[in-house]
């Protein structure tokens, strides 16, 4: 007999620059065999994509949607209702989704569900995928247990880097220009945090790292410094995975980003980063996907290995979530992760 479900879901819509909405969508019919019913309880904030979304530059990643759009895409939820042929998923489940800002939802069992350890808060799950772009730069990157991982930019993305470099075995530092932001790459396991400004950051490097410098750099910061910066930091023959958007907002360099000194001289190579694989399939086939992925962060957490609770500086109602966007735009030093709690803002009729 189908399941029939009628719900008044709550949902964040972006309409333009800075015009950020909390509206209602009426949800009235019954579930499909395949279909799942999800509680969110709570959404994370991306300082990268979300805030650029919200600085009006929807467009700025190819094939994004223009305005009004969904914004988030680190959600939460509890199952409340699955329909006769779900044999995956049950009611009470924990699931993590890339669905936008929203009170609750309907998937598919295909779509992109993620099952969270019980004994991992729903706050620190919200954290996976900005975990998850660390994970797949690090793979694209072709990271082996024990390399010298430098990270430039310790943003939320940057720090959850650090913390899943050192979890994976890696003697990682960090680069930023906030004491703040240091000391939690310290708690996260970096082994140094260094001053972005430092004029002897390269000695500086080298002195933490007994005369080395890294084999793999990750750059989640977007300013064309940054990038510069990073290529200094990286040995010969060592690589450089970015996550940023290297020169967004900015004018274009006035130095080649692609001189011979240092590709050619030193023979880096150049990593687009952040992409893992949404196909769904056995291990032989792909050993490492977006699901496969997310299922080892969650791995990580609920062993005790790896913790970014500590990353979460900003635990706020659905209903100020513009509040963390404004301290994201204005560049708030204290903002690194923010959670929205949607508990109770679904209403069942």
């Amino acid at each position: 007999m189908p399941y029939s479900v009628a719900v008044e879901f709550r949902k964040a819509t972006l309409y333009g620059k800075g015009d950020l909405r909390i509206e209602s969508e009426h949800f009235d019919r019954s579930l499909d065999a395949d279909e799942i019913l999800i509680e969110t309880e709570v959404t994370a904030l991306s300082t990268g994509t979300d805030l650029g979304n919200y600085l009006g530059d929807s467009t700025y990643v190819p094939g994004a949607p223009d305005y009004p759009r969904p914004v988030g895409y680190s959600n939460v939820g509890i199952v409340r209702a699955i329909g006769p042929a779900v044999i995956d998923f049950h009611v009470h489940d924990r699931l993590f989704s890339t669905r936008p800002h929203r009170s609750g939802f309907v998937a598919r069992q295909s779509d992109l569900l993620v099952r969270v350890p019980q004994n991992i808060s729903a706050e620190q799950a919200s954290l996976a995928y900005l975990v998850g772009l660390g994970e797949s730069a690090l793979r694209q990157a072709r990271y082996e247990a024990g390399e010298i991982v430098v990270v430039v930019g310790l943003g939320v993305i940057g720090l959850c880097t650090v913390a899943l470099a050192h979890a994976m075995g890696a003697t990682v530092l960090g680069v930023a220009n906030s004491d703040i932001r240091a000391q939690l790459a310290m708690q996260m396991g970096a082994a140094a945090c260094l001053d972005s400004n430092d004029s002897d950051l390269v000695g500086h490097v080298k002195k933490n790292l007994r005369g080395s410098l890294a084999d793999i750099v990750i750059l989640t910061s977007n300013s064309w410094e940054s990038y510069f910066l990073s290529l200094q930091l990286v040995r010969f023959g060592g690589r450089v995975a970015i996550l940023g958007f290297p020169g967004r907002a900015q004018a274009p360099p006035e130095r080649n980003p692609l001189s011979p000194d240092p590709f050619y001289a030193r023979q880096l190579t150049l990593i687009g980063a952040g992409h893992a694989p949404r196909l769904d399939c056995e291990p032989q086939d792909l050993r490492f996907n977006l699901r496969r992925n997310l299922e080892y962060i969650y791995e990580l957490m609920a062993s005790g290995r790896m913790n970014v609770e500590a990353l979460i500086t900003h635990r706020l109602p659905f209903s100020r979530m513009q509040e963390a966007y404004e301290l994201a735009r204005g560049h708030s030093k204290n903002l690194i992760a923010a959670v929205f709690d949607w508990r109770g803002a679904t209403a069942t009729e």
